[in-house]
């Protein structure tokens, strides 16, 4: 990767910082971290740049740990939600081969009817001209 050299002035301090991020990018850290501890030092007039710095750092030290936590909550919801939409396709792939299952049941059924419609309608026929047969007699 690319190092890139970049020119910082936090607190009245220049600083020059070797990165592999890009300028802009750094450049910005830079000028939001300045914003800050000088927002630390106008607020409390009596602390160092040092002081204010620490300060500023803890601050970005529990913004960083809250967000990694909410950021692991989200991960573990995400995962729930995966698992439960696997289960739910899961049941529903089932729920397709049984709907399938059972159409396959009642063609077969309805195959089985009208087979036995005829064996009932050819025996119908056979029991007709007996009992014509035995009328005229």
């Amino acid at each position: 990767m690319v190092r890139n050299k970049v020119k910082l002035m936090i607190a009245g301090a220049e600083y020059a910082i070797l990165t592999e991020e890009d300028v802009k990018y750094v450049s910005d850290l830079g000028k939001e971290v300045d914003l800050e501890i000088n927002k630390t030092m106008k607020e409390n007039p009596r602390i160092s740049t040092t002081q204010a710095a620490i300060l500023t750092t803890l601050q970005y030290a529990d913004n960083c740990k809250k967000a990694t936590t909410s950021a692991d909550r989200l991960r573990e919801q995400i995962k729930d939600y995966l698992d439960d939409a696997s289960s739910a396709k899961t049941k529903a792939d089932l729920a397709k081969h049984e709907a399938e299952k059972a159409k396959r049941e009642l063609e077969n059924a309805n195959l089985e009817i009208e087979r036995l419609k005829a064996q009932l309608s050819t025996v119908l026929d056979q029991i007709s001209p007996k009992k014509r047969n035995e009328q005229k007699n």
